[in-house]
């Protein structure tokens, strides 16, 4: 009985050893509460568990009981669009045609276009033409000075098309000079362009941001300039700042945004400047600022000859952010965070329409706790090789113990 239990601890031990893999290098980790059906669920990215990410969300893993990858999107509901193609007729202006020459002029309805679609007969002929653009009709200017057009026959139609592509614009008008060659020009008759229209899958829904804990705050006023260190009370993200101000019924300032760059900063040293901006008593006093996870930062407002104001309160908020993920009806599952060298995953869910992301059902989380590291033993490599020697051997000994017990006890089965 020993034996054969000595073999299973054996085995149990190698088998975990992918599990345990899995999450090397990762050191926070969340049970994901149970799963009444099976379905796609959403995790609301609080900030108890953007603390424990990278801003760009890269080390967000979500685990089976397993111990592998489950699949999810990070989506920012507000941000959410789509884009589908679509095409816009260009009214011609100008149509002008002789043996010589071909003169095209169309207006632009649009602001930026990379293509023009001439609609045309069918033909085998092939002209080169130049493309200006101007932005009164009377000033052209250059685009390019060697377009061959080349259409090919349509086969079940009368009529052809053929795209110019060039370097994406903004000009008014766009002509076409086709050289004829003294031969008889194209019968074109319309002229589009393909765009792509942008739009906002959630039309007029916005999602609140998420309000970070308390901020601490640590304000010096010195000569024309008011310092001020806020400490949050974790690595919480944020990208807008709302404040609360004393002191002075009128003012506009100057305010700079400063994030630490080493262990050591201060007033003197507050790291790298990230935003600028200016605090006012006829503004909000609500900004956006690059996204951060820092949990010290410093503001640094320009008083020149005015009394400083007073900062009562700086608020850090973070975008509304959802991981959406596929779970199995009771199966266990979990989040693990915090991996400076991991990358976004590509994973196939990012190709798939799951409508109404953020009406999901909502999987909640448990208690975030750090994940056992094993632990490494520090031995000088010249004053204790033989240790290393020692230790390498007594692991080559027990393997093959176990080993020789596995077979033995495998070959009495036989017999």
């Amino acid at each position: 009985m020993k034996k054969k239990l000595a073999s299973l601890l054996f085995f149990c031990n190698i088998t975990a050893l992918p599990a345990l893999a899995q999450v090397a290098g990762w050191h926070y980790q969340a049970a994901i509460d149970s799963i009444k059906n099976a379905g796609f669920h959403n995790i609301v990215l609080s900030p108890e568990i953007t603390a424990h990410l990278k801003t760009d969300y890269s080390d967000l893993r979500i685990v089976n009981d397993s111990g592998k990858w489950v699949p999810h999107l990070v989506v920012d509901p507000n941000n959410k669009t789509v884009e589908s193609p679509g095409i816009l007729d260009l009214p011609i202006i100008k149509n002008e045609s002789t043996t010589t020459f071909t003169e095209l002029i169309v207006k632009n309805k649009t602001t930026d276009i990379s293509n023009l679609l001439l609609k045309l007969r069918n033909t085998e002929a092939e002209r080169y033409c130049t493309m200006t653009g101007s932005d009164d009709s009377r000033n052209w200017f250059i685009i390019s000075d060697s377009i061959l057009i080349k259409p090919g026959r349509s086969v079940d139609s009368s009529t052809t098309e053929f795209n110019i592509q060039f370097p994406t614009n903004n000009y008014k008008f766009y002509k076409l000079f086709i050289n004829n060659k003294g031969k008889a020009p194209f019968n074109i008759d319309n002229i589009h362009t393909f765009f792509t229209v942008i739009q906002s899958v959630n039309p007029g829904l916005s999602f609140t941001p998420i309000e970070n804990p308390v901020t601490s705050i640590n304000q010096e006023d010195s000569g024309k300039r008011s310092y001020i260190k806020l400490t949050q009370q974790a690595k919480y993200h944020f990208d807008e700042l709302r404040f609360k101000i004393s002191g002075v019924k009128y003012f506009s300032r100057a305010v700079e945004l400063y994030i630490p760059q080493s262990g050591a900063h201060s007033f003197k040293n507050p790291g790298q400047l990230i935003s600028s901006f200016t605090i006012s008593n006829k503004s909000t006093l609500r900004f956006r600022v690059p996204i951060t996870n820092a949990d010290s930062f410093y503001l640094i407002i320009h008083n020149e000859d005015n009394l400083p104001v007073q900062i009562d309160e700086v608020k850090t908020f973070n975008s509304f952010h959802i991981a959406t993920a596929y779970f199995e009806k009771e199966n266990q599952y979990k989040i693990v965070m915090g991996n400076e060298n991991a990358a976004t995953p590509n994973y196939d869910l990012q190709q798939l329409n799951i409508s109404n992301k953020q009406f999901l059902p909502l999987a909640s989380i448990g208690v975030i706790a750090a994940i056992p590291q094993p632990a490494i033993a520090i031995i000088s490599a010249n004053n204790n090789k033989w240790l290393i020697c020692v230790t390498i051997g007594i692991a080559a000994i027990v393997l093959g113990f176990f080993t020789y017990k596995l077979i033995t006890e495998m070959n009495k089965s036989t017999t």
